[in-house]
């Protein structure tokens, strides 16, 4: 484990992440990029600025992914889709879904938050080789829909249930992967590792200082934050 959090703030790595030719990874954006490659699920957290787009696509280039889904807020898509243009190293093509228009025949597909609901279908029809969640802060509320759609929603009643987005390596990005408060963490962390942060109860009480109420649990405390 203190290998692992030393890896999580490297600021190189002699890892092989392939870019174009005439573009170069910054030493710590190679490090990120390194440190992702070795999980299959991951929270990436860089602070705004840092190039979190680029070291997704130095992933997508390591790994060889045919068949991406970029979700974020409707402002970035077209960033991204400049970005994933500049540097990615396979002849990839990249659509943006608008609306009611699914980008058919597009390998990376590109999405916001607000209409996943509206393509849920061809969200699910397979498992793609890498999900990519910017701006993942947009989760933390089980309860919203945009969440539901990504990460997946239980129900005792079959017809509430939704299945998660299937992908072969997930990256949740966020410069702010806590805007208020630690419960706000929960559903990403939950979806990611769940063995160690599945237990709600046990989340909230480590970490939200939670207190049963005479009106149930609340959980907008802050407790061990180091």
């Amino acid at each position: 484990q203190a290998s692992a959090i030393d890896a999580s703030a490297a600021t190189d790595a002699s890892a092989d992440i392939p870019v174009p030719d005439g573009l170069e990874l910054l030493p710590y954006q190679r490090a990120g990029a390194a440190y992702c490659l070795e999980r299959p699920d991951v929270l990436l957290a860089d602070e705004m600025g840092l190039g979190k787009t680029i070291q997704a696509i130095g992933v997508l280039n390591a790994t060889g992914a045919k068949r991406v889904c970029v979700v974020c807020p409707a402002s970035l898509r077209l960033n991204w889709q400049r970005e994933l243009t500049k540097w990615l190293t396979a002849t990839l093509t990249v659509g943006v879904a608008m609306g009611k228009a699914w980008p058919t025949g597009s390998d990376v597909v590109i999405i916001n938050y607000d209409i996943l609901s509206k393509h849920a279908e061809a969200l699910r029809a397979e498992t793609w080789d890498v999900l990519v969640c910017d701006e993942s802060h947009y989760l933390k509320s089980p309860k919203a829909a945009r969440t539901a759609n990504v990460l997946g929603r239980g129900s005792r009643d079959k017809a509430k249930r939704l299945e998660p987005i299937r992908a072969r390596r997930r990256m949740f990005l966020t410069g702010t992967p806590i805007v208020n408060r630690p419960i706000e963490l929960y559903p990403v962390l939950a979806s990611i590792a769940p063995d160690d942060f599945g237990d709600w109860r046990r989340f909230a009480r480590q970490y939200c200082n939670a207190q049963h109420t005479r009106w149930g649990w609340d959980v907008t405390g802050a407790s061990n934050l180091d």
